[in-house]
């Protein structure tokens, strides 16, 4: 892998840093566009790993689709925070971004190691899960924000358990790092939805829960691009 990955890496990862404690402080607007710095950085990482050691295009271009789509999804998340007045449709927006990265994610996941239907039913099984669990826990989502919710955590579990099953069958350090970057996406978007969805009372623990998981999971989807091997 090249050095300049390593460099990038770093680079994203005190950003991130940066964004985490910018927001801890109540700092907004500088840890947005930390976290702005940051998204940029994954999207190096896949392109600089790329073109340094070009190796599956197909699975380089749906990583970056969905690394692109996460950075949009961060871009409306981090306006929310200096623009309180349209959280609701931002959040929405944030969410339905967020969604078709995932999705690329999982296309890249199936097209390589092939489709399997165990992680289908696993996926299956988390929708049902969060649909039931949003009522349990009472978050705040209406009856169209509680099937977006449910088919978001479902295409999560999906995702988790397709990288999985690439992972065991092809255990490559690509592989295994986009695995475990997936599992812990399902992490940070769970930290998030109670964030969001919940009156929690200790915002910032909640905040540095879900940045600390989703720096590391986006870091290491981007690095499995940088750690392909011919």
């Amino acid at each position: 892998m090249s050095p300049l990955c390593y460099i990038l890496a770093a680079l994203t990862i005190a950003f991130a840093v940066s964004c985490v404690m910018l927001r801890r402080k109540n700092r907004s607007f500088e840890g947005m566009l930390c976290k702005f710095m940051a998204s940029f950085g994954f999207i190096s990482i896949a392109i600089i790993g790329y073109c340094t050691r070009p190796h599956n295009t197909y699975y380089f271009c749906i990583v970056c689709f969905a690394l692109m789509f996460g950075f949009c999804g961060d871009v409306l998340l981090g306006i929310k925070e200096i623009a309180p007045q349209f959280k609701s449709r931002l959040v929405v927006l944030g969410m339905v971004y967020f969604l078709v990265g995932h999705i690329f994610y999982l296309c890249a996941f199936i097209h390589t190691a092939g489709f399997n239907i165990i992680p289908l039913l696993l996926g299956v099984a988390g929708a049902v899960f969060a649909f039931v669990m949003i009522k349990v826990i009472k978050m705040k989502a209406d009856g169209k924000m509680r099937i977006i919710m449910s088919v978001y955590y479902g295409t999560l579990i999906y995702q988790a358990a397709a990288a999985g099953y690439l992972a065991i069958t092809k255990p490559a350090p690509a592989f295994i790092a986009a695995f475990i970057g997936a599992v812990l996406f399902v992490f940070s978007d769970s930290f998030l939805s109670f964030l969001y969805f919940t009156p929690v009372k200790r915002k910032n623990v909640w905040v540095t829960l879900e940045l600390s998981t989703y720096y590391p999971a986006q870091i290491l989807l981007a690095m499995s691009v940088a750690l392909m091997s011919k």
